[in-house]
């Protein structure tokens, strides 16, 4: 039976439309090596795709701030390993010094020493990377410790960034944690340490959580009142009579704990009790200082001298080991966070690129089915498909 030639012509029609539209479909996912070109090919796939993409931006992001920390963290630590090194040079100087027999021009020799030592010590204490202070916390650009007074100045809040959604660690750390120490020196000073007391008192000293009380007398002297602490309490803390720049003697009290805080005060009306800060904590930059004025004035260094410089680098020692735990922690993250971006990246891959093989092969397949359907055409008509349309 002869097919009328509307009706053929319509197949064709239809046909031609939509091996062509597959054809253009399959050209421009060739062209583009995407599925989809739009959100509705496929609205629920489009949008797998947007969370994925800001999950992804949100990752690459806690991949910057980990690289910023394990920088930051890095740098820090070999700033203090030199400020370590430069302790121990002090430490053994001081040793030396103490257990020899010097003239006084000597003496002042050694308190330059310190007095270079301590202009290093500065430089890396308000040491800058990128142009923001490793030991200013989150102030960023203030510069942390005065070089007159050598006190904090900075931010009291170490400066953070995000790792991951629910973890973040210290980039840029605080100065007064970083280099204070905990040693508790009296404000009220004595022209000797073997004159009693004038007026007797109560010391309320705190060690971390332990809170201590001791009584002390007009019948006792600084040194009665330094070895009865070393006998009864030896446990907690340390005591020493430390002589002053200017010559006159203090208290010094050290907790053995390296980690522990302490706190001193003496509300009584004794003698240590000054009116206003009864005890003060000098930091490490300080503590150098106080020793090298000493020898600047041409004084030996004492007991109390040593126990400062050692406590001073056990406490960068200390604040060290912190920094290198968190530094291995934000290096183990590295391989989490690029395998967790390998495969968020493959997840939207396999939502949205095309298998371009596989589109290769189906654009052959209907360029094929189109040539097949023109010969078609032209056979039932027994002519060309252009003279057909003629």
């Amino acid at each position: 039976m002869k097919v009328p030639d509307n009706i053929l012509f319509s197949i064709f029609q239809e046909q031609d439309a939509r091996i062509r539209k597959n054809l253009s479909d399959k050209t421009l996912e060739i062209s583009t090596g995407r599925k989809y070109q739009g959100i509705s090919e496929d609205p629920p796939a489009t949008y797998n795709v947007l969370d994925l993409k800001k999950e992804i931006a949100q990752l690459s992001q806690y991949s910057k701030n980990r690289l910023f920390a394990d920088t930051s963290l890095s740098y820090i630590d070999l700033n203090l390993g030199k400020i370590e090194d430069s302790l121990n040079l002090l430490y053994a100087k001081t040793v030396q010094t103490k257990n020899q027999i010097l003239q006084p021009n000597q003496l002042v020799a050694i308190g330059e020493l310190f007095s270079s030592t301590l202009r290093s010590l500065l430089d890396r204490a308000n040491d800058q990377l990128g142009g923001n202070y490793i030991f200013g916390g989150a102030s960023l650009t203030q510069k942390p410790f005065d070089e007159n007074t050598l006190e904090y100045k900075a931010s009291k809040e170490s400066f953070k960034v995000w790792l991951s959604d629910n973890y973040k660690v210290d980039a840029l750390l605080r100065g007064d944690e970083t280099f204070g120490l905990n040693v508790s020196i009296s404000n009220a000073k004595f022209s000797s340490p073997d004159t009693n007391f004038t007026t007797g008192g109560t010391l309320n000293i705190k060690v971390g959580a332990t809170n201590i009380s001791i009584i002390y007398s007009n019948t006792q002297s600084l040194k009665d009142l330094v070895d009865f602490i070393n006998s009864n309490y030896s446990n907690l803390l340390s005591a020493k009579v430390s002589q002053n720049p200017d010559g006159t003697y203090s208290l010094m009290l050290m907790p053995v704990d390296v980690s522990k805080d302490i706190s001193v005060s003496d509300t009584s009306g004794g003698d240590f009790d000054t009116g206003a800060t009864d005890f003060y904590s000098p930091n490490v930059l300080q503590a150098v200082k106080r020793i090298g004025d000493k020898l600047s004035g041409a004084m030996y260094p004492d007991d109390s001298d040593l126990m400062l410089l050692q406590r001073a680098f056990e406490r960068i020692s200390f604040r060290r080991s912190q920094v290198g735990s968190l530094l291995s922690q934000v290096k183990n993250l590295q391989p989490t966070q690029e395998s967790l971006e390998d495969n968020l990246n493959k997840q939207k891959s396999d939502i949205e690129d095309a298998d371009l093989s596989q589109s290769i092969m189906d654009y052959t397949r209907y360029k094929l089915a189109y040539e097949a359907l023109m010969r078609i055409i032209a056979d039932q008509k027994d002519m060309s498909i252009l003279r057909y349309l003629k």
